[in-house]
């Protein structure tokens, strides 16, 4: 019996800033069109970074989004990445209409997955450390003299924006969330379980109405030579926004970026009350962990299929009954091959006729945000009944041999559940599954 059943979880409202435009709508009409949001980074001087390209936002203003002078007095505590997740929380809530004073604080709750943030002000913090030593009279200054004498200029901020949970405390403090709030910081898998877990609290009545997402920023150079020291990213930056190709022969690794998005998640009966749009439901929820390697799945993709099992399983779903699998698929030559073999585990035969899109390929990895952006993409893939495109797979590799979707979008009008998978460096696996709103009330999965 699907954990969902009793209480029903609909999705209301979604939010996004990401590299390919600043609402649901835009992105998903951008990725149909096969668009990028890869481009050069010129943010920071990328000359000594083997990977120069990323998913780059661009012609975004939070002020914007926030115009009213609380909301703004958050946003200026806030660091890049608690900015993006505030906006795209800001959007849901617009998106969901939901009106102050209507809801109960204490029956509102948020979840975040979010990247470690403060990288801005922890680069500004050493480089004025940097100039306090090298300025000293005579060198006689020493790094922890330096230190202590920074106190002076120190501002609480700079703290502050170091702090990962502060995404999920500014949003609550901004709606008067006084439920459950909660941060994941499990890297790429982050923004999936907040939502996953988000879903749960409804389900077990500990909430009717959660705000849920990730929001998180590659696009520093703390975070962007650290991917690079693994190997993880691609090379081919001649390539621009054909550099990352997921399940391609020639891929060699992801390409990061930056974001945010957000799902409205609300009891059906307490969304229906008030006369809510629901987009689609919660209908499945799958979490593991490889227990292997870091920086590697296992052969065998055990930690991948177990995921993908429980969502199904919660759902009350036989693996025949998903339309469509948004694939985490970034790209690396390991994580493509392995990925295919655990969808093939999972599904049988029924693994060839299922469409596999990673739009990834278009988007970049967003990290700790990647699995709540790709919740926004498989929601809205079920609202307008048509698949993105996998960009930029052109060399089909033999051992990736499932229907990825290369060339252009195409329309499914059946498409009713959705499986989309975010897999996670350290071996955090999660799996969400969505199905559309029936209008007699009852998912498929559920009759």
């Amino acid at each position: 019996m699907s954990l969902f059943r009793e209480r029903r979880v609909a999705i209301t409202g979604l939010g996004v800033v990401s590299p390919l435009g600043h609402d649901a709508r835009a992105l998903f009409d951008a990725l149909c069109r096969g668009e990028s949001g890869i481009r050069p980074i010129r943010r920071f001087d990328v000359t000594r970074c083997p990977s120069k390209v990323g998913g780059v936002i661009q012609d975004f203003d939070p002020d914007s989004v926030v115009t009213d002078r609380a909301g703004r007095r958050l946003l200026r505590m806030a660091d890049w990445i608690q900015k993006l997740g505030f906006c795209a929380a800001e959007l849901a809530c617009q998106d969901a209409r939901l009106e102050p004073g209507r809801i109960s604080p204490e029956r509102v709750g948020v979840f975040f997955g979010a990247g470690r943030g403060g990288c801005e002000a922890t680069e500004a913090m050493a480089r004025a450390l940097f100039n306090r030593v090298q300025d000293a009279d005579g060198g006689g200054e020493t790094y922890e003299r330096a230190r202590v004498g920074m106190l002076d200029d120190a501002k609480p901020t700079q703290y502050l924006q170091q702090c990962p949970c502060l995404v999920s405390s500014y949003v609550a403090m901004r709606h008067q969330a006084r439920g459950p709030t909660v941060t994941n910081v499990n890297l790429c898998s982050a923004g999936a379980q907040a939502i996953g877990e988000a879903a749960w609290v409804i389900a077990r009545d500990d909430a009717d109405l959660m705000i849920a997402g990730g929001a998180d920023s590659m696009l520093n150079s703390d975070e962007l030579t650290g991917f690079c020291a693994m190997d993880a990213v691609s090379t081919r930056n001649e390539d621009g926004p054909a550099a990352c190709k997921p399940f391609d022969l020639r891929r060699d690794g992801c390409v990061v970026g930056e974001g945010a998005a957000v799902l409205i998640l609300e009891e059906r009966g307490h969304a229906l009350r008030r006369g809510a749009r629901i987009y689609a439901e919660v209908l499945g929820f799958g979490a593991s962990s490889d227990a292997h390697k870091v920086t590697a799945p296992p052969e065998d993709g055990t930690g991948a299929v177990l995921a993908m099992r429980q969502a199904l399983r919660h759902a009350s779903l036989a693996p025949e009954e998903v339309d469509h699998i948004n694939a985490h698929g970034t790209a690396t030559p390991l994580n493509d091959r392995i990925e295919t073999e655990a969808i093939k585990t999972v599904f049988g035969a029924h693994a060839y006729r299922i469409p596999v899109v990673s739009t990834k390929s278009m988007t970049g990895h967003l990290i700790a945000a990647a699995g709540a952006l790709e919740a926004v993409i498989a929601v809205k893939t079920i609202d307008e009944k048509r698949v993105p495109p996998t960009r930029n797979l052109r060399v089909p590799d033999p051992r990736c041999d499932l229907d990825y979707v290369p060339g252009g979008a195409r329309a499914l009008p059946g498409l009713r559940v959705v499986l989309s998978n975010s897999f996670a460096i350290g071996g955090s696996n999660a799996c969400l599954v969505f199905c559309a709103p029936d209008d007699r009330g009852t998912p498929r999965a559920s009759r």
